[in-house]
């Protein structure tokens, strides 16, 4: 993804159009700020927002509030999936197992 593709991403993203397709869009976006990835063009915010999302790429990023398995390992997403699968089969019963 290059960066003028993650920003479009983002604009879409953060003026809920669209999902935040990785950990480094959202925090780029959140670096950039919300509301100026919203109002800004590329051509106007190619410099810093590619500044931004060379970091992002870089790091090693905390989860997306509220979507936390967006840009988890598939291993790790589909280990969450069944372990939230298993919780609703087994219900409130066992809360001491599932800890």
């Amino acid at each position: 993804m290059t960066a003028e593709d993650a920003f479009d991403a983002a604009r879409l993203a953060a003026c809920g159009k669209g999902e935040w397709p990785s950990r480094a869009v959202f925090w780029s976006a959140v670096r950039f700020g919300m509301t100026a990835v919203e109002a800004a063009r590329w051509a106007d915010a190619d410099e810093r927002w590619s500044s931004l999302w060379r970091v992002a790429v870089a790091e090693h990023l905390p989860p997306i509030p509220e979507a936390p398995l967006v840009g988890a390992p598939a291993s790790v997403v589909q280990a969450k999936t069944h372990l939230a699968r298993m919780h609703e089969i087994v219900g409130s019963r066992r809360q001491d197992v599932l800890r």
